[in-house]
């Protein structure tokens, strides 16, 4: 079980990489109706590996196109919240929205929950290859948040079932803690744990294996 105490000390310790000033310019982008410009910026620096393979052969049309075309199914959602959201109600909605922007190369597994949450950050909780368990399974048993038996290591499949059991285990996990602050979602928050506890330490595991001695 994670307490408020910890889920708050991982937050206060989530430090803002460069990368990471581009999240509030995109999310003022989205406030004021620039939303494809935001998804851009954010797959640009975000999901840059997946992003840059695909830039040449990116059709920013067909793109816009597809946005326009799941705009329904996020407007069903768009007044749910993480912590009382059913997701048995609106799975078939998740699992369009989530399948056909990770069919668009560029985008992708990661890119995708990505867009989702800049949409919706109210309910979409951002993750990557390290938090959806599709790492190597030594690293995660080096974490304490593993150790600790606070974090159920799962390796989520890269589809909208995947996703959508990521969302339901995170809002099962975080259930119990009351997060107030106004400056960031509690979807944020949670990627903000995730990242402190998950992603970063196993980036540093993996940093350590690559140096030469």
């Amino acid at each position: 079980m994670i307490t408020e105490n910890e889920f708050n000390k991982a937050i206060s310790q989530y430090v803002v990489e460069s990368r990471g000033q581009f999240y509030n310019m995109a999310v003022n982008l989205i406030t004021k109706n620039f939303e494809v410009e935001a998804y851009i910026l954010i797959l640009a620096i975000w999901n840059i590996n997946n992003f840059k393979r695909s830039v040449k052969e990116f059709d920013i049309n067909e793109f816009k196109e597809k946005i326009d075309e799941l705009d329904p199914y996020f407007e069903r959602i768009k007044n749910e919240s993480l912590k009382t959201i059913d997701f048995d109600k609106y799975k078939s909605d998740i699992k369009k929205i989530f399948n056909d922007l990770s069919q668009i190369e560029g985008v992708k597994y990661t890119g995708a929950s990505k867009l989702m949450h800049l949409k919706n950050r109210n309910v979409f909780i951002m993750w990557d290859n390290y938090i959806a368990g599709r790492k190597s399974k030594k690293y995660y048993n080096e974490l304490p948040i593993i150790k600790n038996n606070c974090w159920k290591l799962k390796k989520y499949n890269q589809n909208g079932n995947g996703y959508i059991e990521f969302l339901e285990d995170m809002q099962d996990l975080f259930k119990d803690i009351d997060f107030q602050q106004n400056t960031k979602t509690f979807a944020k928050a949670i990627d903000e744990f995730n990242y402190v506890n998950i992603t970063l330490p196993i980036q540093e595991i993996e940093k350590k294996e690559k140096t030469p001695y």
